[in-house]
């Protein structure tokens, strides 16, 4: 009987134990056990294992992800040295702080099982960086965030990890983004870009105004220039008939006309004195010339 006892309460262990339900540690996650008097002290790492069999009260495994996690923080600020509102994004790249994993699971009450991640942003971070956020951007004009935009997502960065330094956050990345500038403001630089492409416009046209009258100006040099040089050769050509052409040669070249004359068949009768004209002088130089031009 007692056989039989034993037997039973070993079979009983057994079926127990088959019960004990199987859980698991997610990879980016870490675990605790929780038992009726509160969790264990050690933190499970991501694995598959069972829970320890019970009768009355069985213990729980919570989870906790651990992360990076990505988030968007929206604002809409009152700019006082501009006495405007601002929109804008601000977004960050964070994680659960190794060093406070046990101070998350005993102040963060699970759901189904897991304490999640915006949770525990929601508790410790959120309203701090939205503080912080507003301070710093409120320092600055609107002009100064458009010219400066890397400089204070640095400042922002440096002072939100400061201000969060012992929460359970940790921030590995912050800026600023999608800067939704005033109305008039957005105008003002539109109408501003547009005066700058304006005077651009007028310095390339004068620009090219000036290559243009560069060019004419070579131009006339050019052509100055040649009227020069022919001007000089035909003053060459002018003194050298001066010196050839005497009276004893143009009456030599009186003699040839006539001789040619003579021969041709169209022939004029002129009178002795005409010989001494300026008709028959201008067609004997005219002749002159065209011998010295060619062989000019």
């Amino acid at each position: 009987m007692r056989y039989i006892s034993v037997l039973g309460l070993l079979t009983l262990l057994a079926l127990l134990a088959a019960c004990a339900d199987r859980v698991e540690v997610p990879p980016a996650h870490v675990g605790k056990i929780l038992t009726k008097n509160g969790y264990k002290p050690e933190v499970v790492p991501p694995s598959k294992f069972r829970l320890d069999m019970c009768i009355f009260y069985c213990d729980k495994l919570v989870t906790m992800t651990i992360a990076d996690f990505g988030h968007v923080e929206k604002f809409k600020v009152f700019m006082p040295k501009d006495q405007l509102n601002m929109s804008f994004d601000i977004r960050m790249t964070g994680a659960i702080n190794n060093d406070a994993i046990d101070h998350v699971f005993d102040r963060i009450p699970p759901v189904n099982g897991n304490i999640s991640v915006n949770h525990v942003y929601g508790t410790y971070a959120q309203p701090v960086i939205r503080d912080v956020v507003r301070g710093v951007v409120a320092k600055y004009s609107i002009n100064e965030i458009a010219s400066s935009r890397e400089s204070l997502s640095q400042e922002l960065f440096n002072e939100v990890a400061k201000a969060l330094k012992g929460t359970p956050i940790v921030v590995k990345r912050l800026g600023l983004a999608d800067v939704q500038f005033p109305k008039v403001i957005t105008q003002a630089k539109e109408r501003a870009a547009e005066r700058r492409e304006l005077i651009e416009q007028e310095k390339a046209q004068f620009e090219i105004q000036k290559i243009q009258m560069e060019r004419d100006l070579e131009r006339e040099k050019m052509n100055r220039a040649i009227a020069v040089e022919k001007a000089i050769g035909q003053k060459e050509v002018n003194d050298l008939l001066a010196k050839s052409v005497t009276d004893k040669y143009l009456s030599y070249r009186t003699l040839e006309v006539l001789d040619k004359m003579a021969a041709s068949n169209n022939k004029v009768f002129l009178p002795v004195e005409a010989l001494g004209t300026i008709g028959l002088q201008h067609a004997v130089f005219s002749d002159q010339v065209k011998q010295v031009a060619r062989k000019n």
